[in-house]
């Protein structure tokens, strides 16, 4: 009895790492990565925002054809300064790297598209669209 306590005692250590490992493998995939965009905008977090981004993101709106680099900032926060703005995924398509999300802006009364590229848990594309009216919520 002694032998096999001290043996899953030795043991356990060497599965904590595993363990760990599984976490952030889970943590890095791109639904979840997205998912963690809201919850930050939602609480207005701009650090933990800035965070699940790449240094340089690649952006462009959906209707314009360029695609240019650009650095995170607080200028691009225009959402947490303004009061009880909210974001809530009405539809989502993921496709390997690329989450694809109709948003509602709750206070809105508007939706927006987004599409996200998503690789080593950092955000390194999107692309956006204008607001549009909010269609009426339905199972897809």
């Amino acid at each position: 009895m002694r032998w096999t306590f001290t043996l899953l005692l030795a043991m356990a250590p060497a599965a904590l790492p595993a363990a760990m490992g599984a976490q952030t493998a889970a943590d890095t995939l791109p639904e979840r990565v997205v998912d963690r965009v809201y919850e930050t905008i939602n609480r207005c977090d701009v650090a933990a925002f800035n965070a699940l981004f790449a240094p340089v993101v690649y952006g462009s709106a959906m209707e314009d054809s360029t695609v240019a680099p650009r650095r995170r900032s607080a200028q691009d926060l225009s959402w947490c300064k303004t009061p009880k703005v909210r974001f809530k995924m009405i539809r989502r398509i993921v496709l390997g790297p690329y989450v694809v999300d109709e948003q509602d802006v709750v206070e809105q009364g508007k939706a927006h598209l987004d599409i996200f590229e998503v690789r080593k848990g950092k955000i390194v594309h999107e692309w956006e669209s204008d607001l549009f009216p909010a269609s009426k919520s339905s199972p897809p």
